[in-house]
């Protein structure tokens, strides 16, 4: 019975993730990541890391699934996609150590209103939890099989939360530190040097490889290993990373009040919150004897809170960070004997369908809301029908300008990638005022530089974020 749950609860994953993958208009970020995908890694191999957009990983990922299926907004969510489905995979074989409490993870994964609509986005944060839980499990099956492929699939997991995004800080102080308190509780310390040494070599190799472009700069006449290990991205990363997102913690654009994230958990996670506050004395009981994956668990939740609460800068893809650490506290805490209560099962099964409920709302029919608060910025049907007649203009043979004055164009130009090497000279993306155009689609508060021109149409690009379409008279 087990292995038809099993195979079910993939294909389930597998479709929720997959189909109609490529009906929601991209978003600014995401048009972002696919654009430099496209045009700074496949085309015009220039890429560097840039910590404003996030670690390289997703670029290459991205990459890897144009070269296989093409350049489109499906291929581009594709990688994240894949991602969501391996967390989920991986969730489910925690059973070993938790029983029952790897449905209630793996189930938490598959209908959670902020992972199932994440994993249909091409950001780095579900990438993030995945790949977590996903090291956790392999580093749980190392220290009971001693088997370096366990320590290695550990460090590569590791490596990918690296290469992903810049809280892998707070993924790495998680399982540190998570191992430092067992073996203090354990009073041993142990380390075994034949598994440790493959393991950070693997890692420096991961890592050095993305981080250094090696899969664009080794073209040009340099070898990988030149390239991997030069101090110019050592010294980029350095001084780059951490100062940055330091000061995007302190000081951000989107600096948000402390309820943020506790207004989305009880609006959308309601169900982890409740697990979460009902293992709570079963915590209290285990805390003289808690075993190494009871230490995760807790070490995960209260650094993940104390982590993202505290910076200013907050997006409510963040909320993926703490409701799957809630998830897997309750996972862990009260999964083995929770579903041998009959009153547990029938209010389980109601937070179940009315999570279940919420989710595919949000996700197929109501993902272009920006009023959701789960929903941060998200480009509206406006831009699709601006696209098409852009396209429209450039095959009349007209020459058409897209101006803002802070380059808030996005995802136009991922939109139109082919027409502007096929229009080259006839399409400019610009944050000046243009001259010379025969057509001009410029943001509401813009239009004033240009003389000369009518309206003769307008576009809700993003909720609020208007362009007019504006003829040379």
């Amino acid at each position: 019975m087990k292995r038809e749950l099993f195979a079910a609860l993939m294909l389930i994953a597998l479709v929720s993730r997959i189909a109609l993958l490529d009906v929601r208009p991209p978003d600014h970020d995401e048009s972002v990541h696919a654009w430099f995908a496209y045009r700074q890694v496949l085309e015009y191999p220039t890429y560097r890391y840039d910590p404003a957009f996030h670690g390289p990983l997703l670029y290459f990922a991205i990459s890897l699934s144009f070269l296989a299926f093409g350049d489109s907004d499906f291929s581009a969510r594709l990688p994240v996609a894949l991602f969501s489905i391996i967390g989920i995979f991986f969730a489910l074989r925690f059973e070993r150590w938790i029983g029952n409490g790897a449905y209630i993870l793996a189930l938490f994964l598959l209908v959670s209103p902020s992972v199932l609509y994440y994993s249909r986005y091409a950001r780095d944060d579900v990438i993030g939890i995945s790949s977590f839980i996903a090291a956790l499990y392999l580093y749980l099956r190392y220290r009971e099989t001693k088997n370096v492929l366990h320590a290695l699939g550990t460090s590569l997991f590791l490596a990918i939360i690296f290469t992903a995004k810049e809280n892998w800080v707070q993924y790495f102080a998680v399982f540190f530190l998570s191992i430092i308190a067992d073996m203090f509780l354990r009073r041993e310390f142990k380390v075994n040097i034949s598994a440790l040494i493959p393991s950070a070599i693997l890692f420096v190799l991961f890592s050095s490889f993305l981080y250094s472009s090696a899969f664009a700069y080794a073209l040009h006449g340099r070898n990988w290993l030149e390239v991997m290990f030069c101090w110019e991205w050592i010294q980029r990363f350095i001084d780059r990373s951490l100062p940055y997102w330091l000061s995007q913690g302190i000081e951000s654009p989107h600096d948000k009040p402390l309820y943020y994230f506790f207004n989305i958990l009880l609006r959308y996670e309601f169900l982890p919150v409740a697990l979460a506050v009902a293992s709570i004395p079963a915590i209290r009981r285990k805390l003289r004897g808690l075993s190494l994956i009871e230490v995760f668990a807790l070490c995960w939740t209260l650094i993940a809170f104390i982590f993202y609460n505290a910076m200013s800068y907050k997006t409510s893809w963040l909320v993926v960070h703490l409701a799957t650490p809630l998830a897997f506290l309750a996972a862990v805490f009260i999964g083995k004997e929770a579903f041998s209560r009959r009153e547990f099962r029938l209010l389980y099964v109601f937070g179940l369908v009315a999570t279940t409920f919420i989710s595919l709302h949000v996700t197929y029919v109501d993902y272009n809301n920006v009023e959701q608060p789960l929903i941060y910025v998200q480009t509206q049907w406006g831009a699709v029908e601006m696209s098409e007649r852009i396209r429209e203009l450039l095959q009349e043979g007209k020459k058409v300008a897209v101006f803002a004055v802070d380059g808030h164009y996005w995802p136009l130009p991922w939109m139109l990638r082919h027409e502007v090497d096929k229009y080259m000279g006839n399409l400019l993306f610009t944050n000046s005022c243009p001259q010379g155009y025969d057509y001009v689609f410029v943001v509401q508060r813009d239009f004033g530089c240009l003389e000369g021109y009518e309206i003769v149409g307008k576009y809700e690009l993003r909720k609020w974020w208007e362009f007019y379409e504006m003829r040379k008279i």
